[in-house]
């Protein structure tokens, strides 16, 4: 019982330590790459509002409306 009550607590540290290690090290996330993407959509975005603004203003509108039909639909299936 004695040696039980000695490794007890270096097993609870070792535990806790190696739980806290592998929080903060997540190799599979690339912050990097994350953030590129992200610039990279917002690039998208951008030029595609500027294209549609030069084809033509009926593109523009057809498109907003499809965006806006999106973004309800989505909100009513993610309330329901």
């Amino acid at each position: 019982m004695n040696w039980l009550a000695q490794k007890l607590p270096e097993i609870i540290a070792i535990y806790f330590l190696a739980a806290a290690e592998s929080v903060q090290k997540d190799p599979l996330i690339d912050k990097r790459g994350e953030t590129i993407v992200d610039l990279g959509v917002v690039l998208l975005a951008v030029s595609l509002v500027m294209a549609v603004k030069i084809i033509s203003p009926k593109v523009e509108h057809a498109i907003l409306l499809a965006i806006f039909l999106s973004l309800a639909l989505i909100t009513f299936f993610f309330i329901k």
